[in-house]
């Protein structure tokens, strides 16, 4: 807890401790871990089984929600218990092959996070067990996608073909592309192997991280006959989430794509590379104008080519390639501000240079993006120089930790600010520092005017609400860029008549303690009355600011929890939610909008409890977005319940400095706001904290 919250201290006496009372399931709790098979070939129909958490994961299940191209449909719904459901996916023949964004709606939940079932072109099959060894292998034909799964541990999945001598096949084990993730004691992504074993049993072929942690076998036949591709994990692991496609045959299969992105509203020349894609195989990509996602996927054309998706990232700047040979200052690409460039280190210790024209005191930020979004496996390095020579600036990890990171780890990306002390050329040199190299070492760097902004995460995509008439809450993040410390304006959007979603201001760098809320801040979503469980209702987070006179607008990105530790795992999907679930707790309103005070001063907050008739006491604590990810400003606090109504007290920290905050009252719940929900709570309140009475 942070200094902050352990300040702020309960003054209200309890003469009983309160009875147990039942609360909402916390994120980890109502967790898909998995669903198989994984995808489906166009045209066919596909009964894939849902996973969840353990217990009651998946409690009551209504609905499959599907984010993507059309061409995707959901029939008999199945609850075979709390944590198993089966659905049936009908998936049409003109359907867009490549990855969709799935999750259920439940009782429990409201909505669960997404996982990944990936629409192919392929004939496809499902493995079959016992098929552990190479004598029980099962016969495929090729070509062919296998939907398997490497459980329990030590298990291996051994799948068997013909070949004549000569023929050529690609085989790809696609895991960490899907995002197959372990759970629980199986935390990790899953990193797969893949052997190719000749008749007799002898490896004649394998493949560790090829794609990411995906291995790939670009295979000739030695000879005519029998031959096996086996499947399993690293270190003999195996478990439920284990999830995999493996491809195989003569199909074309893209490994990597360039330019890696592009600019909104332009036309992309691509050109992909990978097993059985002619040289300089180039695919028209035309990008889309509005849509603010900046994650887009890639794969080839063609009846029968494999599904494996290739990230590409939209960006708003001109665009430009790098111009090989750049390996030194005299051959660097010239550069406008701002502008976009693609690169790629085609060979190990490559070194990219680029040109810049700057003003006196103009200030540029310079940012790789290679990592993030793109999974490129390159450690970037950037340098800026004089046209001397002379080393004026570098970085090399310029992202801090960050407690809601979409990519894997942290990511080892670049992001410096510069400012030119005098008119002239300036050379930028970007490296690797993983001494890698080759198709898939690609980057974009980014450089613009290091003007004032940010950026906005909102978690979680799936907002609960237990109940019709109830509250729930959600946190927003900012991402301040280039010394931006204004104010933000949160407010909701897109929610249909009768919902009311709680704006509030995220305040700006002032001379508050560094635990106040300046990166995080909770919102608040009610549903109507008259709402029914299983509603489930899109919306969105717009931030505002003033920046250097002018209105900034930046819609909030919503991110969908994988998993918990000392980073949280999120994705980024395209649409937010809320949804009804099934009262399960009681539930709190205020007629309060506004309470006053000044530093050590006591606040007193009436609530009314709904939803429980019969309880003398409730577990409540009060919440605000911190810095961290610890949000609760005090141990919860057992308050007595007369006549549904209830008074939580809390005294002010003497060094809370003045100005307006925003807060809920809420039923006890893990203040780590990757794990716990700040649900059922009482809609935003607002905090004003006024300057202390003078001293006497």
């Amino acid at each position: 807890m942070s200094r902050f919250g352990r300040a702020l201290v309960a003054i209200l006496a309890v003469a009983a401790p309160a009875p147990a009372q039942v609360t909402a399931p916390n994120y980890e709790e109502c967790r898909l871990w998995s669903l198989f098979p994984a995808g489906g070939r166009r045209g066919e129909t596909v009964t894939v089984e849902f996973v969840g958490a353990p217990k009651r994961g998946l409690e009551g299940t209504r609905s499959v929600i599907i984010d993507g191209p059309p061409g995707v449909t959901v029939r008999d719904i199945v609850n075979v218990s709390a944590t198993v459901v089966r659905a049936t996916l009908v998936i049409a023949p003109d359907a867009a092959p490549g990855r969709r964004c799935v999750r259920l709606a439940t009782d429990r939940s409201g909505l669960t996070n997404m996982l990944y079932f990936t629409v192919g072109r392929l004939p496809e099959a499902t493995e079959r067990e016992p098929n552990n060894d190479a004598a029980a292998a099962q016969l495929v034909a090729l070509p062919v996608v296998v939907n398997g799964r490497v459980d329990p541990k030590a298990d291996q999945d051994c799948f068997a073909f013909e070949l004549k001598k000569g023929e050529r096949i690609a085989a790809a084990v696609l895991a960490h592309a899907l995002d197959s993730h372990g759970q629980g004691r199986n935390f990790g992504v899953v990193d797969a192997t893949l052997e190719m074993l000749d008749s007799a049993g002898r490896v004649v072929a394998e493949a560790g991280d090829t794609i990411g942690l995906d291995p790939l076998v670009d295979f000739t036949a030695p000879a005519a006959g029998r031959y096996v591709a086996r499947v399993r994990l690293e270190a003999f692991d195996g478990h439920l989430q284990a999830v995999y496609r493996l491809v195989l045959g003569a199909v074309p299969l893209a490994t990597s794509v360039f330019p890696p992105g592009g600019r909104r509203g332009s036309t992309v020349d691509a050109e992909l590379a990978g097993p059985f894609l002619a040289p300089g195989h180039r695919l028209k990509l035309a990008l889309p104008v509005a849509d603010r996602f900046p994650l887009q996927h890639v794969l080839p054309d063609g009846p029968l080519a494999a599904d494996l998706e290739l990230p590409f990232v939209l960006g708003d700047h001109p665009e430009r390639l790098e111009a090989e040979p750049n390996d030194a200052p005299e051959q660097a690409t010239p550069l406008d501000v701002p502008m976009t460039a693609n690169g790629r280190f085609i060979a190990p210790n490559d070194a990219d240079w680029y040109r810049l024209k700057l003003t006196a005191g103009q200030a540029v930020c310079l940012e790789t993006t290679a990592q993030r979004f793109l999974r490129a496996p390159v450690d970037t390095r950037l340098e800026v120089f004089d046209a001397a020579g002379k080393k004026l600036a570098e970085n090399d990890d310029g992202f801090a930790i960050d407690y809601i990171s979409v990519h894997d780890f942290r990511p080892m990306d670049s992001r410096l600010v510069f400012k030119a002390t005098a008119a002239g050329d300036y050379l930028v040199r970007v490296t690797d520092q993983s001494g890698g190299g080759g198709p898939r070492s690609v980057y974009r760097l980014t450089v613009a005017a290091a003007e004032p902004d940010f950026e906005l995460t909102l978690y979680p995509d799936g907002v609960p609400v237990w109940g019709p008439g109830s509250t729930a809450g959600l946190l927003v993040k900012a991402e301040r860029l280039n010394d931006f410390g204004g104010d933000i304006e949160l407010r909701i959007e897109g929610l249909p008549p009768g919902w009311v979603g709680a704006g509030s201001v995220l305040r700006g760098r002032t001379s508050r303690p560094a635990q106040a809320p300046y990166l995080y801040n909770l919102l608040t979503l009610t549903a109507p009355a008259a709402a029914k469980v299983g509603d489930v209702v899109p919306f969105r987070v717009v931030g505002k600011a003033m920046i250097d006179g002018r209105a900034v607008e930046r819609v909030a990105r919503p991110v969908s929890l994988y998993y918990t530790s000392d980073t949280g795992f999120f994705r980024l999907t395209p649409q937010a939610r809320a949804a009804v679930a099934a009262p399960q707790t009681p539930w709190l309103t205020t007629a309060v909008c506004t309470v006053t005070a000044a530093p050590g001063g006591t606040i007193d907050v009436p609530v009314e409890v709904h939803g429980s008739a019969k309880l003398d006491a409730l577990e409540l604590n009060a919440d605000l977005g911190m810095n961290g990810v610890a949000t609760a400003l005090a141990a919860p606090q057992a308050v007595p319940v007369r006549d549904g109504k209830a008074v939580l007290s809390l005294k002010l920290p003497d060094h809370l400095t003045p100005g307006r905050y925003s807060f809920v009252v809420g039923l006890r719940w893990r203040s780590d706001v990757r794990i716990g929900m700040p649900g059922p709570c009482t809609p935003l309140i607002a905090l004003e904290v006024t300057d202390p009475a003078p001293a006497k």
